[in-house]
């Protein structure tokens, strides 16, 4: 994993733990069953959307849109879960329970995703739709994670995050 993605996934736990341990977050059920349904949701749109891809990538986006915060905080939300045990065997016996919890809807999904995305790649209209957010997407991350150093280093993260926030 490039050092982006692990200064991200940091930046991510830590604002994670801290609304946890602060007490902001209270959810009912763990955070990786509350991803792993999320996940599902995604997959029961493109299964209900194999014969209409465009339709499909429309509410597919607008689930995103509406829950993709939500998601990214359980991801983060189960890394804090799993981080505060200190036992190094029930540690990883956690992990591995996340991992299948959120393994299963994917492993599940995993023929109807493939239809789906054959239906979108034969749709104009839907690989178009496909193709501007992916196009969208990777410029938000050059825009926010471009770097003028070639190697950030730990020392100096802080000054860094703030100049690629004030351009």
């Amino acid at each position: 994993m490039k050092l982006k993605a692990w200064l991200v996934m940091a930046m991510l736990a830590g604002g994670v733990t801290f609304g946890i341990r602060g007490g902001c977050v209270n959810q009912s059920s763990p955070p990786d069953e509350e991803l792993a349904e999320h996940l599902d949701q995604l997959c029961e749109i493109a299964r209900d959307h194999i014969e209409a891809p465009e339709k499909g990538v429309r509410k597919l986006g607008r689930y995103l849109g509406k829950h993709a915060d939500d998601m990214f905080g359980d991801f983060g939300g189960t890394l804090a879960v799993i981080e505060r045990i200190d036992d190094d065997r029930k540690h990883d016996d956690r992990a591995r329970v996340a991992r299948d919890r959120i393994q299963k809807p994917l492993r599940t999904c995993e023929r109807d995703w493939e239809r789906f995305a054959d239906a979108v790649e034969a749709d104009p209209a839907a690989a178009a739709l496909v193709d501007r957010f992916a196009r969208r997407l990777n410029r938000t991350f050059e825009i926010i994670f471009s770097s003028t150093e070639s190697s950030p280093r730990l020392r100096t993260l802080p000054r860094q995050l703030l100049e690629r926030f004030e351009r």
